[in-house]
């Protein structure tokens, strides 16, 4: 039986590594997709977002995030901006979106996080709304400018 399987094998090899092949593509798929989609699958689109690790130098700013976003008609984007603002301050800085530069002062001027909050969700307000509600184009003209959603649709 050893000896008709191992003929078997040598006739059909290429067939077999074909097969092997196959299916280790198949679990590899199986796999790196499922993380995938457990990485990606918290944000829908709608301005909501899963289960980010908020740190708490961020998370005590939620009230004055919700406050603004509301003032600015992005409640539904509070969320977003706080894991925005956890990427702008790196979870530490007082000027914990960046806004010094938008207000035409040195780079970490402002040490109020107030300020910087009003007007980092005025900005994101602005930069949603030129971009007809593309958060994604939103979110990288953020930092690049808002200019950049006019090229960005260009190309």
């Amino acid at each position: 039986m050893y000896i008709k399987l191992a003929v078997f094998a040598v006739q059909h090899w290429k067939k077999l590594l074909i097969l092997l092949i196959a299916i280790f593509m198949v679990m590899f798929l199986f796999f790196f997709g499922a993380q995938e989609q457990q990485q990606e699958g918290g944000y829908t689109g709608n301005g909501t977002v899963g289960k980010a690790q908020i740190s708490a130098f961020v998370k005590q700013y939620e009230p004055l995030i919700a406050k603004y976003a509301a003032q600015y008609g992005v409640s539904d984007y509070t969320q977003l901006l706080l894991t925005k603002m956890l990427q702008e301050s790196g979870g530490g800085i007082s000027d914990v979106m960046q806004s010094s530069e938008s207000v035409g002062l040195p780079r970490n001027t402002i040490t109020d996080p107030e300020q910087p909050i009003a007007v980092g969700v005025k900005y994101f307000a602005s930069v949603l709304k030129k971009a007809r509600g593309d958060v994604d184009l939103a979110l990288q003209s953020y930092n690049f400018g808002i200019g950049f959603i006019d090229y960005a649709k260009v190309r």
